[in-house]
């Protein structure tokens, strides 16, 4: 097939892959946004966790709003466009503060919830539901380039190939909305890498986000992989061929996927200098088995000339650390020990039974405080720290212990680990054992 150079118009969006990937069910249920995370959530991918939903008038005169006084989201089911969300930073006796300083009383907030009720929010303006949902804390990093808000992290996703992304930063223009058409900046992401590139604000090319001397491109996004990884598995088990994945860094979590769009935006286009239908020309016909090969593919052939010379960040992990086994198409997290003493990774009984893991044959003897022991052991995939890793992992009767896993240092390659960062968990640890891993 001849790839075209020009830009994906709305159009031909339309006619080469909203409607040609993107069943009409599937669209329907990527519309609205319970439905989303009601399949995000079977398939163990991290999203923000709901508060409460009102499905009618009557919930919510009988609706107790007691809401947590650091912040909460109201959001339309059925809403486009970044409209009808209020993202609240405070909450006290029933008084709440917008991220942007606005003040709400509760009978302003019922009002507005009513206004959803009655569609003014939805797409075709039908009658919608409102659902409350759990504030996100931004990782630190984007505390550094953004005065408020929420900033995320739009992934077009086709075939399991994340083909196109950018950063959408809110300012005060915005409300601390990350929508472009609002007053967002929208910053191109180079795929290999993870480091962005050119700035879009107010239609117009910017070198630097507004009124800062902070350069719009070198920012390397934290956790990319992990990302990209996120993205092409929300793609896939939404149904939809051709995707755009918003997904967020959360401070705690990592990346939690907050939207899933079946018909994206083409300003991508314009933030990154590039062609999107170029891009999905070159992967159509591609048999993509996994997400993991997705990822592949896109770092491969979608990396732009300099992203050769980024030095690869080594990324400083404490003693506690969240990981997320694969297995298949399922992902699921769990909380881990890093124990730099113990050689090999090894998991409880219960993670092999969970994830389904395939027991090897073959079987390794360790030493630990309990003595040589001969284990048995699986292949096991994870991400660490953004990384995915690859390993064999002994399986052991860990339920009386505090973590499910340790990660031993055979599987910590590219990481600092300092304890100090890790200070509140330690005494939980301290009667944790430490497997001294021998392989016979």
């Amino acid at each position: 097939m001849s790839i075209s150079k020009i830009p994906l118009g709305m159009n031909a969006r339309n006619f080469l892959y909203v409607n040609r990937f993107n069943k009409a069910r599937d669209k329907h249920r990527a519309d609205d946004k319970l439905e989303t995370k009601k399949i995000l959530s079977e398939y163990n991918i991290p999203t923000a966790k709901i508060i409460h939903v009102f499905h009618a008038r009557s919930s919510i005169k009988s609706y107790s709003w007691d809401l947590p006084q650091s912040g909460f989201v109201i959001k339309p089911a059925r809403g486009f466009g970044g409209e009808g969300i209020l993202v609240f930073k405070k909450w006290e006796n029933g008084v709440g503060i917008t991220v942007d300083g606005q003040t709400y009383n509760l009978k302003q907030i019922k009002s507005h919830i009513l206004d959803i009720f009655d569609g003014i929010y939805s797409l075709q303006y039908f009658p919608d539901r409102a659902y409350i949902e759990e504030v996100i804390a931004p990782d630190p990093f984007f505390k550094k380039i953004v005065p408020l808000g929420l900033p995320d992290i739009r992934i077009i996703v086709f075939n399991k190939i994340p083909v196109m992304a950018m950063l959408r930063l809110p300012t005060w223009k915005s409300h601390g909305k990350a929508n472009i058409h609002q007053g967002a900046v929208g910053v191109g992401i180079e795929m290999r890498t993870g480091v962005t590139n050119h700035g879009f604000f107010h239609n117009k090319h910017v070198k630097f986000l507004p009124g800062t001397k902070t350069k719009v491109a070198g920012i390397k996004v934290p956790r990319w992989e992990e990302i990209l990884l996120l993205a092409s598995r929300a793609q896939a088990v939404s149904g939809l061929g051709y995707a755009g994945i918003d997904i967020v860094v959360d401070r705690e979590n990592g990346p939690v996927v907050i939207e899933v769009n079946a018909r994206p935006g083409l300003s991508i286009q314009n933030v990154n200098l590039a062609s999107l239908r170029e891009r999905l020309e070159r992967v159509e016909d591609l048999d993509v088995p996994t997400s993991e090969r997705g990822v592949e593919i896109a770092r491969s052939i979608f990396a732009e000339g300099f992203s050769h010379k980024v030095i690869p960040d080594i990324k400083v992990l404490s003693v506690i650390e969240p990981i997320t086994i694969l297995s298949g198409e399922r992902a699921r997290r769990y909380r881990a020990k890093l124990d730099t003493g113990a050689y090999r990774t090894s998991i409880d009984e219960s993670v092999v039974t969970q994830m389904e893991l395939r027991v090897l044959t073959r079987k390794f003897t360790t030493v630990s405080a309990s003595g040589r022991q001969i284990r048995p052991a699986v292949a096991l995939e994870f991400i660490l720290g953004g990384k995915k890793i690859s390993t064999i992992a002994t399986v052991a009767p860990r339920a009386h212990l505090k973590f499910p896993i340790i990660i031993g240092r055979r599987d910590m390659k590219g990481f600092y680990v300092n304890p100090a960062l890790a200070a509140t968990y330690e005494k939980e640890a301290a009667t944790e054992d430490r497997e001294e891993g021998l392989e016979e």
